[in-house]
């Protein structure tokens, strides 16, 4: 695209001397802030959150900013506020501005400026760190300056015409890295103002510049903001860029090449910390997604209501005809849970007869029921074979088989969900029977946990082969334990079912 620079230089220099009012109402506390749409920047952000939250003990409030439900539907949203974090539609803000352009690189900017919080921790989705990063807001460099950068690899060279641009005379310093930034706002109102003019403006600075990091260098040097700038070099890696820490240490691994990916190959990386608990993370997701952004479309407001009254009652027995059933929470974001890979979203839409929920998984459909006046919704399987299907309101479970609750069951029940929704072989089945067990001599409510899952599924369940096997290879007072709970099909010599293998 053309640009008349001359003029560019002008107006420049003209929002350089504007002076906008701080909103100091509009923002608290501190926290993070993450721009993450799309489904592969998706998958990166929930390993980033979930380690932020499980592992390294993260409590900050976090917001993950995209554009428009394109990027991130409801059960995307759904997965997010499980970890504790709020998804932030940039377009639903921007109609509250003057906006020009919201691309990747423009919305961090924009995110910074108009998510919530009055001090922020800008992260990447594929940065991976590996401490809390909580203590860089009483870390002394930002403290001192309100602004903490880190450096970049390469560096704006003397003959940029950026330097001229911008009427900064050339600096011999490093480029900025953006994939982490802490920010106090009330100190960099102004700087981060002009950033954000800068990057409105992209089809002509990005020209000039890689993207967004080093248009925020270019704005705190031109307003002579003051900012500390972390004293280590990066160090390149097979996975991407290390950062350190003010005082050296390792923080961040910025896993930029290759990204995580949910369904594929990720390239295993010599020195890679934390890489255990990220590809747990990974694992997790592909239970409860299929890597696909599913928004249901369009229908009538007779339609969302039925939804909003399905999702109230919550639990369902979700029956294929002669072939199994399972007992399913529909939840309000579409999601199916537990899922399996053809039966992951709901929605209710528009029929020619009349309301019809409809159900699909891997973006095919897999069936289309409508509501009988037993209150059962039935239909057929749309694919092969084509057998009828039923969802029909669960009866209460009796008290005897209330879902435990320890510090280990909500993990248990997703470890569980692998053996539900994938298709596992001998030694991945037997991976997931060792990860139970391990859970249940930690936790002991996790024994009960396996024990209703005996009680609630059918028998040809592989949830129940799986509690099983647990079951029968825990130590004797494990045993005991379930058998407590009314369990006599546990045999007494604690032998495997015939079949299966001890882990």
């Amino acid at each position: 695209m053309d640009v008349d620079w001359e003029s560019l230089k002008q107006e420049l220099a003209e929002a350089a001397r504007a002076e906008p009012e701080w909103p100091a109402t509009r923002f608290a506390g501190r926290g993070i802030v993450i721009c993450a749409g799309g489904p592969r920047l998706f998958t990166c952000a929930y390993v980033l959150i979930g380690l932020l939250r499980r592992y390294l003990g993260c409590t900050l409030p976090i917001e993950v900013w995209h554009i428009g439900p394109a990027e991130i539907g409801p059960p995307m949203r759904g997965l997010i506020e499980e970890l504790g974090a709020e998804a932030v539609d940039a377009l639903e803000v921007a109609k509250r501005h003057d906006i020009r352009t919201l691309g990747g690189w423009e919305l961090k900017p924009f995110a910074l400026m108009n998510c919530r919080f009055a001090e922020v921790l800008l992260l990447d989705a594929d940065n991976v760190p590996v401490r809390d990063p909580g203590f860089l807001f009483d870390a002394p460099e930002y403290r001192e300056a309100g602004t903490l950068f880190w450096p970049e690899i390469n560096r704006i060279s003397a003959d940029n015409p950026i330097w001229a641009l911008c009427g900064v005379e050339w600096r011999d310093m490093p480029s900025l890295e953006s994939g982490q930034i802490v920010l106090d706002k009330a100190r960099c109102w102004r700087a981060l103002s002009l950033t954000h003019w800068i990057n409105q403006r992209s089809h002509a600075f990005y020209q000039l510049l890689y993207g967004d990091k080093d248009t925020f260098l270019m704005a705190w040097l031109m307003l002579g903001t003051e900012f500390s700038l972390i004293q280590y070099a990066p160090k390149l890696t097979q996975y991407g860029v290390a950062q350190r820490s003010p005082d050296g240490g390792l923080l961040f691994q910025h896993r930029n090449n290759p990204k995580w990916i949910l369904e594929g190959d990720n390239p295993r990386v010599p020195g890679f910390r934390l890489d255990v608990e990220c590809r747990s993370l990974l694992t997790e997701l592909a239970v409860a997604w299929d890597g696909r952004n599913f928004v249901p479309p369009p229908r009538s407001q007779q339609a969302r209501d039925c939804e909003a009254a399905l999702a109230a009652a919550k639990f369902y027995q979700l029956i294929r005809v002669s072939s199994d059933e399972r007992r399913v929470e529909l939840l309000p974001d579409h999601r199916i849970r537990p899922s399996m890979a053809t039966e992951r979203y709901w929605y209710i839409a528009d029929g020619e007869q009349g309301l019809e929920v409809r159900i699909e998984g891997r973006g095919v459909p897999a069936c289309h029921l409508r509501r009988d006046a037993d209150g059962v919704w039935r239909g057929r399987l749309l694919q092969g074979p084509g057998m009828p299907i039923e969802l029909a309101p669960a009866t209460p479970a009796a008290p005897s088989r209330a879902q435990p609750e320890g510090e280990y069951t909500a993990l248990a029940e997703r470890v569980l969900g692998l053996s539900a929704a994938l298709s596992l072989d001998q030694d991945a089945e037997r991976d997931v029977i060792g990860a139970l067990r391990v859970l249940a001599l930690i936790d002991p409510t996790v024994i009960d946990q396996l024990a209703v899952v005996r009680q609630r599924w059918p028998a040809t369940s592989s949830r129940v082969r799986v509690a099983e096997c647990v079951l029968r290879s825990l130590p004797e007072n494990g045993a005991r334990k379930a058998i407590s709970l009314g369990n006599s099909w546990l045999a007494p010599d604690g032998k495997w079912p015939s079949g299966y293998h001890s882990p």
